[in-house]
């Protein structure tokens, strides 16, 4: 793997340039995690329009198109892969064969092209006709698209993937995996921006766009998910990531609770919202949750009692029901209390024991799309042996920040409870990868503290963890 290219730290002024070039070529506003990522982008923009980074810049903050078209390319991708939040993907191929005629789907912001490729993959194992299937798959990047067109991709794009969907869909090769033409004739790639242009495509029967909301500011949302929502017919769904939902409060659309994940529907004018939707078909076999797969992927899980050379820090101790800090008094929620403040006094409600202050204040901050606030509702779920609850928590932390550390440690302890072996295992080595450059005395963001070489050493098989994750 390319190890990412090192540049010096921007200041203030260069990062709040790149930043409007952004919001003025495609209307994203880096989320505060994301923001210091400008500079590897700046620096591979560069290398990529065989500039010096410095003369790159000055072409970059006078708009230049062609410096401008090569930044966002660097800039905008997400982290992607296949099969991403396959609760939702399970649900389309429950509902899919029970429509009548093609079957229109679109992809909204799809990056490097997993995302359309899984879509139509699922719909062809839920027995749809080839030819009725229609995915249409847009980015603002053209770089992206181009990677999405070549649909060439490195086996880190398939970890999520089941064994028996890689073998029937894909083409392994030792270093790469390809999509097949069979799959690649049901997808079609657009430039499109979803700040400015109209919805690409009508009666749409399901609207992909996760993860992708986060990076726009509060302001442009609405106007973001009008064209969603416009694009779907009438019965239709909208998957947007978990953490996303609350932003389309307003819009008309009813909620639904799919493997306690939420996706949005758009109501059929004349029905009742109590009316049940049609009956759909059995869950897909291969969509269904994995059974153990070939020896080549088992590894052993470590095992979850709390090693005795380690003391458990001080949330997860008053959670777990040991004794607890003192804490200062609590302060009064306010609706004008800051992320940061919301998540303080969650903290300190946990240390205290009162799981359910914590929780309120938690939530508060998880509004504003918090990944620490997140992972301190899944010590609080945790706490109370819900532990479905706790993985759904964690899962949305890290739909918010794809390589956070802790959180993926935490889900090797939670599957380990849950007796899924091979997801903890999964969660271990994306744990590992994440942690991948970083000093063993880096601290990690969690709401615990934690460096990168104690996780690390943590996480080596044969290691035992506590509840919550390793210690």
């Amino acid at each position: 793997m390319k190890e990412p290219a090192r540049v010096e730290r921007l200041d203030e002024a260069t990062l709040s340039g790149l930043e409007s070039v952004l919001r003025i070529a495609c209307g994203m506003v880096l989320a505060p995690s994301v923001r210091p990522s400008l500079g590897t982008a700046l620096h591979r923009a560069a290398e990529s329009q065989g500039l010096p980074t410095a003369d790159f810049l000055q072409r970059l903050l006078a708009r230049d198109t062609a410096a401008v078209e090569a930044f966002i390319g660097y800039a905008v991708i997400g982290e992607t892969y296949f099969f991403r939040h396959p609760e939702q993907l399970r649900e389309l191929a429950r509902m899919a064969p029970s429509h009548p005629g093609p079957f229109l789907v679109w992809s909204a912001g799809c990056a490097s092209g997993e995302e359309p490729y899984s879509i139509a993959m699922t719909l062809l194992a839920a027995g749809l006709p080839p030819e009725s299937i229609r995915v249409v798959g847009t980015d603002v990047s053209g770089r992206a698209l181009e990677r999405a067109r070549q649909a060439t991709y490195s086996p880190w794009s398939v970890r999520r993937m089941e064994p028996e969907l890689e073998r029937r869909f894909l083409t392994i090769r030792p270093e790469s995996v390809g999509v097949p033409p069979e799959i690649r004739a049901r997808v079609e790639f657009r430039r499109h921006n979803l700040v400015t242009d109209p919805p690409p495509v009508s009666g749409a029967q399901a609207v992909f766009c996760r993860n992708v909301l986060i990076y726009f500011p509060a302001e442009v949302i609405p106007s973001v998910l009008e064209r969603l929502v416009r694009a779907l017919a009438p019965g239709g769904w909208l998957f947007l990531a978990p953490a996303e939902v609350p932003f389309a409060k307003g819009m008309g659309l009813e909620e639904r609770e799919v493997e306690g994940m939420p996706v949005l529907c758009k109501p059929i004018p004349g029905e009742p919202r109590s009316t049940p939707r049609a009956a759909r078909s059995a869950p897909l076999r291969v969509l269904a949750p994995r059974a153990p797969s070939s020896p080549l992927r088992r590894v052993q899980t470590p095992s979850r009692a709390t090693p005795a050379s380690q003391e458990p820090a001080p949330v997860a101790q008053a959670i777990r029901g040991g004794p607890a800090m003192t804490p200062p008094p609590l302060p009064q929620a306010s609706p004008g209390t800051p992320v940061a403040g919301s998540l303080e006094q969650a903290l300190a409600a946990a240390r205290a024991g009162q799981f359910d202050v914590a929780e309120e204040f938690a939530r508060l901050a998880a509004r504003e799309l918090s990944p620490e606030a997140y992972l301190l509702l899944a010590m609080v779920a945790e706490g109370r042996e819900d532990v479905q609850g706790a993985v759904a928590a964690v899962r949305k932390a890290l739909y918010l920040e794809p390589q956070l550390a802790i959180a993926h440690a935490m889900l090797v302890a939670l599957y380990g409870r849950l007796g899924q072996p091979e997801e903890a295992e999964r969660a271990r080595r994306n744990a590992l990868r994440a942690l991948e450059g970083l000093d063993d005395e880096h601290v990690l963001r969690g709401v615990e503290a934690m460096t990168a070489g104690g996780l690390r050493r943590a996480l080596v098989p044969g290691v035992r963890q506590g509840k919550s994750g390793a210690r």
